[in-house]
């Protein structure tokens, strides 16, 4: 009977100290053993993520594919990348933060605004794209939207609950506001401004030009105001917190290709050297620069 409990005690003492391990493993470690990098990225948000002819496409495809090859070097192995959808509703087992913090993901790529206070378990990587709030409107309504005035009686859309809303909460007192919901209402909103529904969409300017990208929309049929941002806005990957080495790791190699013309070299080769993409991602860069 003595010996029957020594064993299951040491039995429990060993399974307690295998799901420690188990759960102190960090990503790099993960990585080297399975030859996996799992990488999270939305199929709603041009050029950061998207599908296009099947296929998925974006900046952050071609910047998790960088990742891979540093980590092939660093890891000495052949690593492959797992590309797993991800989106808004943290609700969801696909939410781009709890991806993150239930392990389904190493690490989530896309325009996610670097707050200071992330949400549990989950940290933001440095800067890797840098842009900024707009105003897109029907190019005849430049007439009547005036960023630069207090846009009394304009009807501004917004994403609800977005930073952005909170800022035209704030600097446009006096305008009308027409609330977004959903994963849907950015496109929603982008058609009723370049259709004349309300006077303009406020958001962050790569987005609304992505978002214009992905539905056909030709630079003539919409406007962009002001020529700078209104505000800067900064995009980080999202990474398990309490991993160090793997921050460490993604963080030097954000910081390499972070530079303006490797993200334009990007753009240019997804959408062409003259698209919209290149104008707003300077511009933002020319103002935030430093910040």
């Amino acid at each position: 009977m003595k010996n029957k409990l020594t064993i299951i005690i040491f039995s429990i003492i060993f399974a307690v100290i295998n799901s420690g391990c188990a759960r102190a493993q960090g990503v790099l470690q993960e990585i080297q053993q399975t030859g996996v990098l799992k990488v999270g990225m939305r199929k709603d948000a041009a050029p950061f993520g998207y599908v296009s002819g099947g296929k998925w496409e974006g900046i952050c495809l071609e910047l998790m594919n960088g990742l891979k090859e540093d980590l092939e070097q660093k890891l000495n192995r052949t690593i492959t990348v797992e590309k797993l959808e991800t989106i808004l509703d943290e609700d969801s087992e696909q939410g781009r933060h709890s991806s993150v913090a239930n392990k389904r993901v190493h690490v989530e790529c896309g325009p996610n605004t670097i707050r200071k206070n992330p949400p549990t378990g989950v940290i933001y990587s440095e800067r890797f794209f840098t842009t900024g709030t707009y105003l897109m409107m029907k190019p005849d309504r430049r007439l009547t939207v005036n960023p630069d005035g207090f846009l009394e009686g304009i009807l501004i859309g917004v994403l609800n609950d977005s930073l952005t809303q909170k800022f035209i909460d704030s600097r446009y007192q006096l305008a009308d506001q027409k609330v977004y919901q959903g994963a849907s209402g950015r496109e929603t909103a982008v058609k009723d401004a370049v259709a004349g529904t309300i006077d303009a969409f406020a958001s962050d300017g790569i987005l609304l030009v992505g978002e214009a990208f992905r539905q056909g929309l030709k630079e003539n049929q919409y406007a962009l105001e002001p020529n700078r941002p209104l505000t800067c806005i900064s995009y980080g990957m999202i990474l398990p917190a309490n991993d160090s080495e793997w921050q460490k790791t993604v963080n030097e190699y954000v910081i390499t290709k972070r530079q303006i013309n490797t993200i334009t070299d990007i753009l240019t080769r997804l959408a062409g050297g003259t698209s919209p993409f290149i104008g707003v991602t300077i511009s933002a860069q020319d103002k935030c620069s430093g910040l």
